[in-house]
Order: C-alpha cells, then sequence, then structure tokens
C-alpha cells in the first residue's frame, strides 16, 4: 500500500484532543453531570485518561490536565535533569558522551542512590536510553561530531602555543640534548585521526558537535 495514503496513515491517538475538551470532560465528571464513558465520547477524548484524571481530585482540572501520566522515570525526575545538565556541560568542554557513556553513567547513579531499577550488566538498557532521550528531546539530541581539524583549530591558540615551547624549553635544560639529538617529527605515516567517531549527546540545534 503507497506510505503517503492518508487511508493507511497511523493516528497518534495521545494528541488527538485537545486540553480545554479534557478539562470540561473532567470537570462533567466531577459534578456527576455524566459519567466517563458519555464524556468521552461527547468531548471526544480518551476514556481511560479521563478516568485517570478525573480522580486526581487534589487537583483542579486545569492543573489534572497538564498531569504527566505514564510510569515515572527510575532514576526521577530531579537526577534525570541534574544528568541532562551535566551531558551538556560535558559536550561543551569537548567531552561528549557516547551512548554507552550514558548506559552506564545511569548504572552508576543508581547504585549510589539506592535505587531499584531493571538495569543489569553495569548499564542501562537502551530502552531506558530511548525513554529518557525522549523525555528530553527539547534539550538533548544525537549528532556525530565535527572532524578533528575543527577541534585543532579551537586548539591552536597563544596560551597553548606558548606552554608548549615553555615544556620544550624546560626539556632542552634538563636534558642537556646535544643538536645531533633533536628530530623534527612529522604526521607522515603516522594517523592520529580516528577512523570512526562515534555519536555523542550534546545541545539540540547546535550546528556542530564536539567530540
Amino acid at each position: 500500500m503507497p506510505r503517503n495514503n492518508p487511508k493507511y496513515v497511523k493516528k497518534d491517538k495521545r494528541k488527538s484532543w485537545k486540553k480545554e475538551d479534557m478539562e470540561t470532560a473532567i470537570t462533567v465528571v466531577r459534578e456527576k453531570k455524566m459519567g466517563t464513558l458519555k464524556a468521552a465520547k461527547t468531548f471526544n477524548v480518551p476514556r481511560t485518561t479521563l478516568q485517570t484524571l478525573s480522580k486526581k481530585l487534589d487537583l483542579t482540572p486545569a492543573q489534572a490536565v497538564c498531569t504527566k501520566l505514564g510510569r515515572k522515570p527510575y532514576l526521577g525526575e530531579d537526577l534525570e535533569k541534574e544528568l541532562v545538565s551535566y551531558l551538556l556541560i560535558m559536550e561543551q568542554k569537548f567531552y561528549g558522551y557516547t551512548i554507552r557513556d550514558l548506559r552506564r553513567m545511569a548504572y552508576q547513579i543508581a547504585i549510589r542512590n539506592h535505587l531499584e531499577t531493571p538495569f543489569n550488566r553495569n548499564e542501562a538498557g537502551r530502552s531506558w536510553v530511548d525513554l529518557f532521550l525522549n523525555r528530553h528531546k527539547e534539550h538533548l539530541s544525537i549528532r556525530k561530531p565535527c572532524g578533528t581539524s575543527f577541534s585543532r583549530a579551537l586548539g591552536f591558540n597563544k596560551e597553548n602555543v606558548q606552554s608548549f615551547f615553555n615544556m620544550l624549553e624546560e626539556a632542552y635544560e634538563k636534558h642537556k640534548f646535544p643538536a645531533e639529538r633533536v628530530f623534527n617529527v612529522d604526521e607522515t605515516g603516522l594517523s592520529i585521526v580516528q577512523s570512526k567517531i562515534p555519536h555523542v549527546i550534546g545541545r539540540k540545534g547546535k550546528k556542530q558537535m564536539h567530540p
């Protein structure tokens, strides 16, 4: 079947209802003007969601509509926010974390905070990573870092060059190298560039990611 045929496009029911309609449905159910089945059909909202939100009596209908449903994250919202902030800082400092790094870090965080999780083999599962990135898709994205030439250019500045010649002068004075023991070595035949650069996690929308 053609993929672009509207007849065969799968609809996302989670986005098929409006907050205003759900808020009104919660109100009429709480006031016992309608049952959940009738209210769901009348205002075109999912019945199961309406049942769940209408029972949150400590919240107003407007507050209940904004409540996040589903299973809570294993690490908790506060720890996940700290983790997101840490990932962004490390990528900015040219130490971008890979998916494997994130999985191991999540496991370590859970162990240190005595959290019960289904993580095993000293790392979180890939399904957890997908859900984590989806929860924070407004801030995080997975991208291939830019080439090493860009990183080299950033490192080639006055301070770094001066530091190199200072260390070179200290080595000369310490070991008293004679002229015939000083060689000029270039990069010919010596590869310092990674053949496969792994994707890293960084700020969404950023044009250049750093390894």
